[in-house]
């Protein structure tokens, strides 16, 4: 049953759902419509989506997973971008399997593209005159060809399983609170919650 049966049944859960078999992403603006087949090719490698929602990320959320990437040339206008449109956030499940790794395989593998981008990227093709000025910071249409590069590749994906703990709590946080007060969270989802509440406490 998903989580979203769970919220809506107000059903009370008992079994755990292990930390290595959780993983997070979210699909970016342009590849919304490519979640059934996306879903397909999970299912296909032992992963199943138990939630998902559409949101609009705040820029609060996108300084966090991106921060990495801060201070970056392309940085405001992919911020801009995706605080602006909406994406699909996406609560991976793989029984018996390290889901994020397996999530970030499907994504990229080996310094090349994965399954998912290979097959839904919609990258069109970029000169070199085009990249050299980009990555310069210096093309006339800067703000665009920083959204086409960096945002037409269909989804992002936490690198690791703590990485995508912090993420579901940071975006789904509320909600997942709300259900774990009514009893109905799978209880290892319940230490999403763990450091705000000892921060309380203190």
């Amino acid at each position: 049953m998903s989580i979203e049966d769970r919220l809506t049944r107000g059903i009370e859960i008992k079994e755990t759902i292990p930390k290595a078999e959780i993983a997070f992403a979210f699909l970016k603006p342009d590849s919304l419509d490519d979640l059934p087949e996306i879903e397909k090719i999970l299912n296909e490698h032992g992963l199943e989506i138990i939630y998902q929602e559409k949101v609009r990320l705040s820029g609060q959320t996108v300084d966090e997973i991106y921060k990495e990437s801060k201070g970056e040339h392309f940085y405001e206008a992919m911020k801009g971008y995706l605080t602006k449109n909406d994406v699909i956030v996406l609560l991976v499940g793989g029984p018996g399997h390290e889901a994020q790794k397996t999530l970030l395989s499907l994504k990229k593998d080996g310094g090349k593209n994965g399954i998912i981008r290979e097959k839904f990227q919609k990258i069109p093709p970029v000169s070199r005159e085009t990249m050299d000025l980009w990555q310069k910071g210096e093309h006339p249409q800067q703000d665009q060809v920083s959204v086409i590069i960096t945002q037409k590749n269909v989804m992002h994906t936490a690198d690791s399983t703590e990485e995508a703990l912090n993420s579901l709590k940071l975006i789904l946080g509320p909600k997942f609170e709300g259900m774990k007060k009514k009893g109905n969270l799978p209880a290892e989802l319940w230490d999403l919650f763990d450091d705000e509440n000892k921060k309380q406490e203190l």
